[in-house]
């Protein structure tokens, strides 16, 4: 059986006309009548009544004609979906996310669905090593990602800043001050991440402590910013995070600017250089255009 067969099929029970169903499907009449003929053989079955002034349809080919037209439409529906996918008007996106993008994330997320209300998005969150190898191995199309290491086959375009912040213990000393000098929590260890979750992200902010004067004394590394925050609100450690990942800072801590120039890190979109789908595309080229992107960004303060 013929998906052409069904439509042939369809348009002379519509049509109650060889020739009308032929010119409706944009052929000839033989070739209609030879489609309809196969089918009846086929199913074994006599579709219509024939007579030179009408065509009607057997009880058979009524009992058949609604399982047809969803045959049909099924048919139509999957012409459509494809050619949607093609136009990058519907899929799924799969996005990599970090931790503290929220407000701006759900902000690019908006203006994406206003511009395909028919895609879906799929979150998810890794550690960065693990979203720049899900870029690579297509299971993710696009990723948000802190500090990234240049990687062979994909791309990067840096979106905003954060700002980084002191997070200290509530009793330190210096926790009454505005901005914190990094020199006077040389006393505590500085806790952070470990280099397997963004070795970039680290070294950034290893590098930001000396900068600034301090060579610090490192704690264990750790996986859980709760399990980071109750440390140092039991006065035995330090941090440094993004404003956003700090706020509001937990009990018997305090979050601090740290003192002379801003310190930021940036968060950048990444892609694969190649084969990305038209949704992807699309994605990228509305997160990265300076205009549409200019509400989200954040000037350090």
């Amino acid at each position: 059986m013929e998906l052409r067969q069904l439509a042939a099929f369809v348009a002379v029970a519509d049509e109650r006309h060889f020739g009308r169903a032929a010119e409706r499907l944009g052929t000839v009449q033989p070739a209609v009548s030879q489609l309809v003929r196969r089918l009846e053989r086929e199913l074994e079955i006599v579709l219509f009544d024939r007579s030179s002034h009408h065509v009607t349809l057997t009880g058979a080919g009524a009992e058949l004609l609604p399982g047809a037209r969803q045959v049909l439409a099924a048919r139509d529906l999957v012409a459509e979906t494809a050619a949607a996918l093609v136009r990058g008007e519907q899929g799924v996106l799969r996005v990599g996310t970090s931790e503290g993008i929220g407000p701006n994330l759900n902000l690019l997320m908006a203006r994406f669905a206003e511009r395909r209300p028919r895609a879906g998005v799929r979150l998810q969150a890794l550690h960065t090593p693990a979203k720049l190898r899900a870029l690579r191995s297509g299971e993710l199309d696009v990723a948000f990602v802190r500090a990234p290491a240049a990687v062979s086959g994909l791309r990067m375009v840096q979106l905003w800043t954060e700002v980084l912040v002191v997070v200290m213990p509530e009793q330190h000393p210096a926790s009454g001050e505005t901005a914190v000098a990094l020199g006077r929590l040389s006393a505590l260890p500085l806790i952070l991440g470990p280099s397997s979750s963004n070795p970039g992200m680290r070294q950034r902010l290893l590098a930001l402590c000396r900068d600034r004067g301090l060579e610090p004394q490192l704690g264990p590394p750790l996986q859980d910013l709760q399990e980071a925050f109750g440390i140092i609100s039991a006065g035995a450690a330090w941090t440094l995070l993004t404003e956003a990942n700090a706020t509001p800072p937990p009990v018997g801590t305090v979050v601090r600017a740290i003192e002379g120039p801003p310190a930021t890190t940036a968060i950048h979109l990444a892609w694969r250089a190649s084969g990305l789908s038209q949704l992807a595309r699309t994605f990228v080229d509305m997160a990265t255009d300076p205009i549409t992107r200019k509400p989200v960004t954040h000037s350090p303060h």
